[in-house]
């Protein structure tokens, strides 16, 4: 699977929190540079497993390195084992925030579930 530049944008904007993001890149110990380069969507590789633990090691909002990887078409995250209620409410919780989005951050959405379901 190629590298998803959109979604890890996506959860590098999430992980940042309410830091700047030279100052993020700063306490991943990574340079502004290249950390603005995955912001921006430019860079066409995935990044290395290493950069990838400093981001998620820094991360806020609960953005996991699983999370990340994810995105690099390295590994997925195994499936947690959830009870049919608690999986049924989390569906209800995420579909009320849909209907708050905007047409093209539904949009977006569903593109994200497209490239989840072929995975």
């Amino acid at each position: 699977m190629p590298f998803n530049r959109k979604i890890f944008a996506i959860l590098l904007e999430d992980a940042k929190g309410d830091r700047s993001w030279r100052q993020f890149a700063m306490d991943c110990d990574i340079s502004y540079i290249q950390m603005r380069k995955l912001a921006l969507q430019q860079q066409v590789n995935s990044p290395r497993p290493k950069l990838i633990h400093k981001i998620a090691q820094n991360a806020s909002g609960g953005i996991t390195a699983e999370d990340l990887f994810f995105c690099t078409g390295v590994y997925s995250a195994p499936e947690e084992k959830k009870s049919a209620t608690a999986v049924q409410r989390q569906g209800e919780l995420f579909y009320e925030k849909f209907l708050q989005l905007s047409s093209g951050q539904k949009k977006m959405i569903i593109n994200f579930i497209d490239f989840l379901s072929n995975r």
